[in-house]
């Protein structure tokens, strides 16, 4: 299995990205960052969910992803995976999946001391990701600090998923046309647990998570590393 850590990079070169290691069909993890920070719009979301003169003045990019859900602030401390597999060697069932793949985010809390939960539901129409119960998210506490979302063509899956370093509750205020107290009663991350890891710590936890999640169906065997 193809294993990538990627330099940050603008939003769409991101998601680019993602879509050719996608046609290559070959199973890979990535993991990667954002510069400048930027708002990923789910595939069938409208830009009107988000305020664009805000991230205009905010300097913040706006780019559609290929995967479904609600917006995401990327911001500049955030880690982001996208894992890339035959449908075959995933569980056929939509959810199941999804809880596969994003095991490793939880063995990652894990390793910091936090345990993720599973958040699920089939409802939500809030522009932010992070206020919606849909899919298969994790939580602290209740609170969702990684979301995730797919693709899925005949053939392969890719998902999306992040792990949040910080809540950036102004930010997201301006962006989404919400009041700071309303994320916040959604949403945390590893600062608001008192847990301070450098990128490469966040990396490195991820790496071995997804590396313990996997294991019974794939074999990591090379690592492409970009500074």
């Amino acid at each position: 299995m193809r294993l990538l850590v990627d330099a940050p990079r603008p939003g769409a070169r991101n998601m680019q990205r993602d879509l050719e290691l996608l046609a290559e069909g070959l199973p890979t993890i990535r993991f990667y960052g954002w510069a400048p920070a930027c708002v990923s719009l789910g595939y069938p979301q409208p830009e009107s969910d988000v305020d664009l003169e805000a991230a205009r003045e905010l300097g913040i990019d706006v780019v559609r992803r290929p995967t479904g859900g609600g917006a995401i602030l990327h911001a500049e401390d955030e880690v982001t995976y996208s894992v890339i597999l035959p449908r075959s060697m995933a569980p056929g069932d939509l959810f199941a999946s999804y809880r596969f793949v994003a095991q490793g985010v939880r063995n990652a809390l894990a390793s910091f001391g936090l345990e993720g939960s599973w958040l699920e539901g089939h409802t939500g129409r809030d522009p932010l990701c992070y206020m919606r119960e849909e899919g298969v998210s994790i939580g602290v506490d209740g609170r969702k600090i990684s979301g995730g979302a797919q693709k899925r063509t005949k053939t392969h899956l890719l998902q999306h998923g992040t792990l949040l370093v910080s809540s950036d509750l102004e930010r997201n205020a301006r962006l989404f046309r919400l009041s700071p107290e309303t994320i916040a009663r959604h949403v945390t991350s590893l600062r608001d647990h008192g847990v301070r890891p450098s990128r490469r710590e966040v990396t490195n936890a991820m790496l071995q998570g997804f590396a313990r999640a996997l294991q019974p169906v794939l074999e990591l065997e090379t690592l492409a590393a970009k500074a």
